[in-house]
Formats: C-alpha cells, sequence, structure tokens
C-alpha cells in the first residue's frame, strides 16, 4: 500500500537525461523565486517608492509571460537542447549584471527595471524548452509521474525561494543573492550540455511567431481533449484569486490575525506538496481523464465549504483538502496534455500552460477583488467555489472526450524526432525507451 502510495521518482533514476533537466528546472524556479524577493526589495531601497516596486514586477513579469509564448514557437521550431543552453546563459547573465550594478557605489535603478526584464524574458524561454523537452526524455508511462515531480519542484520552489532570498539578502545583501542566482545557473549550463540533440518533431517548422502562436491557439481549440483541458485550466486560474479574499476572510470570519492569514496562505502548497509526495498511484489510473474531472469537481466543492467554516483550524484543514485535490487534477492535467499534444506542437501548447498557470492568481485576483467589494468574504468564497463547481461539473457532463481519455503516446513522437548525431548514443539507447507504434492523438 505505501509502495503505491509513494511518489514515482522512476524517471529520476532510469533517465540521466530528464534528471539533468530536472535538476536544471528546479535551479531555475529558485533562480526566478530569488529574483522576485531581491529585486522588489533593491527597487525600494533606491527609490522608496511602492510605485516604483510595483512597476518593476510587473515588467519581470509581463516579460516572464512574453517568454513562455516566444519560447513556446522557438521550441517548436529549433532545438530544444540549443534552446536550453541559450537561455540560461542569457538568464545567467542577466543575474550576474544585477550582481555587478548592486556592487556599485551607486546601483541604477533604470538597470533593474531593464535586467528583471530581461531575466523574466529569458527564464519564460527557458521554462518553456524545459517542459516541451520532458516527453522525448521519458516514456508515455511517466509522464504523470514527470508532472508529479515538476509539481513537487514549483510547489517547493514557490514556499522556500523566498525565504531563502529572503535569508540571504538579510545576510548579506542583494549582490550575494544575484551571486548565488548567477551561479547555480551558470552551473546547470554542464547538465544541459550532456543532453541529447532535441529537435521537435514535424516536418516543417512552425513558421513566423504570430503566424505559429495562431496555429497552437487553433490546435488545442480543435483537439477535443487539449482543448478540454485547457478550459479546465481556465477555471483553476480564476480559483487562484482566492488568497485575495485571504485577509479579510481571517479577521472578519475567523477572528484571527496575521499568523492566522499565513496559516491560510500556507495550507494549500502543503497539500500540494503531500499530493506530490504521494502521487505514485496516479500514474497507473486506466481513466485518468475522469479522475481528473473529479478532482476539479471536490477541489472547488471544497473551496465552497471554506466559505461556511468558522474556526482558524478547520479552515487550514479544508484547504489543506483544496490544495491536496488541486494539485492531483493538475498532475493529471499535465501529463494528459503531454501525451496527446504531438511533439511538432509541445513546445507552443506548453507555452499556453505555462502562461495560463503563472498569469492565473492575476487574472483571478481581479475577480475575486471585484466579488469581495459588494459581498462579504466568507459570502464571495462560497459564491467562488458554488459557481465553480456547477461549471466543472457542467465541463464533466459535456466533454465526453476527456471523460475517456487515457495516457497515449502523441502523434508525431518518434525515433526520428529525438535522435543524437553521430557523436553519441540515440536518445531511446540514453533512456532506456524504445520507439512504440504512433496512434492518432485524437481524444
Amino acid at each position: 500500500m505505501l509502495r503505491r502510495l509513494a511518489m514515482d521518482i522512476g524517471p529520476l533514476r532510469t533517465s540521466r537525461p530528464f534528471r539533468n533537466v530536472f535538476i536544471a528546472r528546479t535551479v531555475s524556479v529558485f533562480g526566478i523565486g530569488m529574483l522576485m524577493v531581491a529585486v522588489p526589495v533593491q527597487v525600494y531601497d533606491l527609490t522608496g517608492s511602492t510605485v516604483h516596486v510595483g512597476a518593476v514586477s510587473a515588467a519581470e513579469g509581463f516579460a516572464l509571460l512574453a517568454g513562455f509564448l516566444w519560447g513556446g514557437v522557438l521550441a517548436d521550431a529549433h532545438d530544444r537542447r540549443r534552446l536550453m543552453l541559450l537561455a540560461r546563459t542569457a538568464a545567467g547573465a542577466g543575474f550576474a549584471l544585477l550582481t555587478v550594478n548592486a556592487f556599485l557605489p551607486s546601483p541604477s535603478a533604470a538597470a533593474l527595471y531593464v535586467l528583471a526584464a530581461w531575466d523574466g524574458l529569458a527564464t519564460g524561454v527557458s521554462v518553456t524548452a524545459l517542459l516541451a523537452a520532458t516527453p522525448a526524455l521519458v516514456g508515455p508511462d511517466k509522464l504523470v509521474a514527470a508532472g508529479a515531480l515538476n509539481a513537487l519542484t514549483v510547489r517547493l520552489g514557490s514556499m522556500l525561494s523566498p525565504a531563502l532570498g529572503g535569508l540571504v539578502v538579510s545576510a548579506f545583501g542583494v549582490g550575494w543573492n544575484y551571486a548565488a542566482a548567477a551561479a547555480g545557473t551558470f552551473g546547470t549550463l554542464g547538465l544541459l550540455t550532456g543532453l541529447p540533440p532535441l529537435r521537435p518533431g514535424g516536418q516543417e517548422p512552425p513558421g513566423r511567431p504570430l503566424k505559429a502562436i495562431g496555429a497552437g491557439f487553433r490546435f488545442v481549440a480543435s483537439h477535443r481533449v487539449v482543448g478540454s483541458l485547457m478550459l479546465l485550466g481556465l477555471l483553476f486560474m480564476v480559483a487562484g484569486g482566492i488568497p485575495v479574499l485571504m485577509p479579510a476572510f481571517a479577521t472578519r470570519s475567523l477572528d484571527g490575525g496575521p499568523a492566522t492569514v499565513g496559516l491560510l496562505y500556507a495550507a494549500p502548497a502543503c497539500g500540494a506538496v503531500l499530493a506530490s509526495v504521494t502521487s505514485g498511484w496516479a500514474g497507473s489510473l486506466r481513466t485518468p481523464g475522469r479522475a481528473l474531472l473529479i478532482a476539479s469537481v471536490g477541489g472547488f466543492a471544497a473551496l465552497a465549504c471554506l466559505g461556511l467554516t468558522r474556526h482558524p483550524a478547520t479552515a487550514v484543514a479544508v484547504l489543506l483538502v483544496y490544495g491536496f485535490v488541486a494539485s492531483i487534477e493538475e498532475i493529471l492535467r499535465y501529463g494528459l496534455i503531454q501525451s496527446h499534444t504531438p511533439d511538432s506542437h509541445l513546445g507552443r501548447v506548453n507555452a499556453l500552460w505555462a502562461a495560463q498557470e503563472t498569469g492565473g492568481g492575476a487574472v483571478g485576483a481581479l475577480g475575486a477583488g471585484a466579488l469581495g467589494r459588494y459581498l462579504s468574504p466568507s459570502t464571495a468564497i462560497v459564491v467562488y467555489g458554488t459557481v465553480s463547481a456547477a461549471l466543472a461539473l457542467a465541463l464533466a457532463v459535456t466533454l465526453t472526450g476527456l471523460r475517456t481519455a487515457i495516457l497515449r503516446p502523441a502523434e508525431d513522437t518518434g525515433p526520428e524526432d529525438v535522435r543524437q548525431e553521430d557523436t553519441g548514443p540515440s536518445l531511446d539507447a540514453a533512456t532506456g525507451h524504445s520507439p512504440e507504434p504512433e496512434p492518432s492523438a485524437g481524444g
């Protein structure tokens, strides 16, 4: 029983290329987390203005989203290993320049705007290329396990990297924070250099960027499994705004203070980490699409119940459950998206996935803030959760293709899509996976 629950770390154990990419992505997540702490701290020290702090953070956030979209086009047109190397080198250079600027007698605030955006753009390209490369590095039967490992990295990174960045800034200053991020980023280049070539599948490159992005949207809209998964992701984007209501909910409904707010913020992340480390069973589900829909409805129902709680311990427990169920949904959604997307579109689809995951909180925050203006926080949460659960249930009834979806090899992923040069063994030899016949990607 315990063996079935334990996280499947098979992709790390059996595939050295995936292990290298996983380490590089972990460093990338922690690097951007440390950047998100150090840059606002330094901007405020230099300007004393929260307007500048918000503007720099916005510049970095928009650049990150642009990096996702641009990286998706590049990842479907060029060797993904080379793209990772170039993007990580650019990100490391940005961290290094931030380090130099921080140690100047009079650091430049303008440089922080430029370099924060530069690192956001480079990180977006890098993360998209890393995600697009993953299905070629693990077998189709290990995509859910890879998704759980990636989810664990993101959750732990979001929890630990800001705290780590804050400690480094407090103890040594922002310059050493940037220096640590630069050293870690440059350190991943050796791992990525050892990867085999990862050329995208498909007979022709995607073409001009805007046209290529449009083609990616059309693929998502026309594919009944991938499109349904992205549609479901929109609901979780909306639910991502719930944290905006937590301070008011803790004060007015739970009679709590800052400590209560902190626990409410931490609970979903703790539930998500717990889900990741006990996700071994998820990869063996016969109908992961059905399980995903059940998890979606259950997660939103838990949110509705949150608004009815009046004790901090109960609220924390409900949020823990929500984080657990939402993480299971995310893991299954990742595996299904990767397995139903042909290799020729993996870059752009993963770009949309990453943009959706990153931008979800911001989009949801606007809706939650508006709702909280007219309703009490507890009522707003109940309405939020109930409406989302009802919409998820409606999707579960209507999306028959998703209900019956299973994990399958993507349409045009084959032995010729990821092959080695004459200088080394084939990727199949490196990963231990042999090519399989490719069925249609249709849901």
